[in-house]
Protein backbone atom coordinates (compact mmCIF):
# COMPACT_ATOMS: atom_id res chain seq x y z
CA UNK A 1 0.00 0.00 0.00
CA UNK A 2 1.65 3.84 -1.03
CA UNK A 3 1.75 5.41 2.20
CA UNK A 4 1.37 8.69 0.53
CA UNK A 5 -2.32 8.14 -0.19
CA UNK A 6 -5.39 7.68 2.12
CA UNK A 7 -9.62 7.38 1.36
CA UNK A 8 -12.05 7.62 3.72
CA UNK A 9 -15.59 6.44 2.90
CA UNK A 10 -18.95 8.20 4.69
CA UNK A 11 -22.56 8.61 4.63
CA UNK A 12 -24.17 11.73 6.02
CA UNK A 13 -27.22 12.33 7.70
CA UNK A 14 -30.05 14.86 7.63
CA UNK A 15 -28.11 17.17 10.70
CA UNK A 16 -25.47 17.74 8.04
CA UNK A 17 -27.74 18.95 5.35
CA UNK A 18 -28.86 22.34 4.33
CA UNK A 19 -32.50 23.39 3.76
CA UNK A 20 -32.38 22.06 -0.08
CA UNK A 21 -31.69 18.78 1.49
CA UNK A 22 -27.61 18.78 0.36
CA UNK A 23 -24.56 18.32 2.42
CA UNK A 24 -23.05 21.37 3.48
CA UNK A 25 -19.97 22.09 1.82
CA UNK A 26 -18.13 22.50 5.00
CA UNK A 27 -18.99 18.96 6.23
CA UNK A 28 -17.51 18.05 2.81
CA UNK A 29 -14.39 20.26 3.96
CA UNK A 30 -14.07 18.66 6.87
CA UNK A 31 -14.19 14.95 5.11
CA UNK A 32 -11.94 16.44 2.88
CA UNK A 33 -9.24 17.94 5.51
CA UNK A 34 -9.88 14.35 7.82
CA UNK A 35 -8.58 12.81 4.46
CA UNK A 36 -5.78 14.67 3.99
CA UNK A 37 -4.64 14.39 7.83
CA UNK A 38 -4.61 10.63 7.54
CA UNK A 39 -2.76 10.76 4.45
CA UNK A 40 0.32 12.83 5.76
CA UNK A 41 -0.11 11.08 9.41
CA UNK A 42 0.76 7.71 7.68
CA UNK A 43 3.57 9.19 5.66
CA UNK A 44 5.27 10.49 8.43
CA UNK A 45 4.29 8.95 11.64
CA UNK A 46 3.88 11.96 13.63
CA UNK A 47 1.26 14.32 15.14
CA UNK A 48 0.02 16.41 11.88
CA UNK A 49 -2.23 19.78 11.59
CA UNK A 50 -3.74 21.72 8.98
CA UNK A 51 -1.87 24.62 7.76
CA UNK A 52 -3.60 25.56 4.59
CA UNK A 53 -6.80 24.64 2.49
CA UNK A 54 -6.78 26.04 -1.38
CA UNK A 55 -8.15 25.50 -4.65
CA UNK A 56 -11.30 23.91 -3.02
CA UNK A 57 -14.16 23.43 -5.65
CA UNK A 58 -17.67 22.14 -5.31
CA UNK A 59 -18.39 20.64 -8.63
CA UNK A 60 -22.06 19.10 -7.92
CA UNK A 61 -23.85 18.85 -4.31
CA UNK A 62 -23.83 15.81 -2.56
CA UNK A 63 -27.13 14.77 -1.18
CA UNK A 64 -28.29 13.24 2.22
CA UNK A 65 -28.03 9.61 1.91
CA UNK A 66 -25.13 9.27 -0.59
CA UNK A 67 -22.08 7.62 0.02
CA UNK A 68 -19.08 9.85 -0.15
CA UNK A 69 -15.67 8.80 -1.05
CA UNK A 70 -12.52 10.83 -0.26
CA UNK A 71 -9.16 10.38 -1.66
CA UNK A 72 -6.04 12.38 -0.92
CA UNK A 73 -2.88 11.85 -2.04
CA UNK A 74 0.71 13.81 -1.08
CA UNK A 75 1.97 15.44 -4.08
CA UNK A 76 4.72 17.26 -2.62
CA UNK A 77 7.14 17.15 0.61
CA UNK A 78 8.84 19.80 2.24
CA UNK A 79 11.08 19.64 5.79
CA UNK A 80 7.96 19.90 7.85
CA UNK A 81 4.88 20.59 5.90
CA UNK A 82 3.08 17.96 2.98
CA UNK A 83 1.02 19.24 0.18
CA UNK A 84 -2.11 17.10 -0.52
CA UNK A 85 -4.53 16.95 -3.16
CA UNK A 86 -8.22 15.54 -2.25
CA UNK A 87 -10.69 14.25 -4.67
CA UNK A 88 -14.71 13.83 -2.99
CA UNK A 89 -16.95 11.65 -5.06
CA UNK A 90 -20.82 10.98 -4.47
CA UNK A 91 -22.75 7.84 -4.54
CA UNK A 92 -25.83 7.13 -5.42
CA UNK A 93 -26.51 3.70 -4.35
CA UNK A 94 -30.20 3.09 -5.31
CA UNK A 95 -28.92 3.83 -9.59
CA UNK A 96 -25.41 2.98 -8.66
CA UNK A 97 -24.10 6.67 -10.49
CA UNK A 98 -20.63 7.86 -8.95
CA UNK A 99 -19.54 11.84 -9.67
CA UNK A 100 -16.92 14.09 -9.01
CA UNK A 101 -18.02 16.34 -6.14
CA UNK A 102 -15.63 18.34 -4.83
CA UNK A 103 -11.52 18.40 -5.00
CA UNK A 104 -9.03 20.76 -3.33
CA UNK A 105 -5.54 21.20 -2.25
CA UNK A 106 -4.20 20.82 1.72
CA UNK A 107 -0.96 21.95 3.50
CA UNK A 108 -0.23 19.89 6.35
CA UNK A 109 2.71 20.09 8.93
CA UNK A 110 3.71 17.42 11.22
CA UNK A 111 4.38 18.38 14.76
CA UNK A 112 6.37 16.81 17.10
CA UNK A 113 5.51 16.32 21.06
CA UNK A 114 6.30 19.84 22.25
CA UNK A 115 3.69 21.41 18.77
CA UNK A 116 6.87 22.64 16.88
CA UNK A 117 7.27 21.61 13.52
CA UNK A 118 9.21 18.41 12.83
CA UNK A 119 10.94 16.67 9.59
CA UNK A 120 9.39 14.46 8.06
CA UNK A 121 10.84 11.35 5.39
CA UNK A 122 12.37 13.00 2.30
CA UNK A 123 10.13 11.80 -1.19
CA UNK A 124 10.74 12.73 -5.05
CA UNK A 125 8.50 12.33 -7.38
CA UNK A 126 9.42 9.56 -9.77
CA UNK A 127 6.66 9.30 -12.39
CA UNK A 128 6.21 12.05 -15.10
CA UNK A 129 2.55 12.61 -13.21
CA UNK A 130 4.15 12.78 -10.00
CA UNK A 131 6.71 15.51 -11.08
CA UNK A 132 4.17 17.82 -12.39
CA UNK A 133 2.40 17.61 -9.77
CA UNK A 134 5.54 18.04 -7.51
CA UNK A 135 6.46 21.21 -9.83
CA UNK A 136 2.39 22.74 -9.05
CA UNK A 137 3.26 22.68 -5.59
CA UNK A 138 6.45 24.63 -5.65
CA UNK A 139 4.86 27.17 -7.67
CA UNK A 140 1.51 26.80 -4.72
CA UNK A 141 4.43 27.53 -2.01
CA UNK A 142 6.35 30.50 -4.15
CA UNK A 143 3.31 32.46 -4.72
CA UNK A 144 2.10 31.66 -1.02
CA UNK A 145 5.27 33.03 0.21
CA UNK A 146 4.71 36.46 -1.15
CA UNK A 147 1.37 37.11 0.01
Amino acid sequence: MDNRKAELIETLLPKDTNGYGNIFGGVIMSIMDKTAGVACWRYSRKRVVTKCAQEICFHTPVNMGEVVYSRAAIVHVGRSSMEVEVEVEAENVMDGTIRRAASGIFTMVALDENWHPTPVPVWQPVTETDIEKWQAAELRRKRRSHE
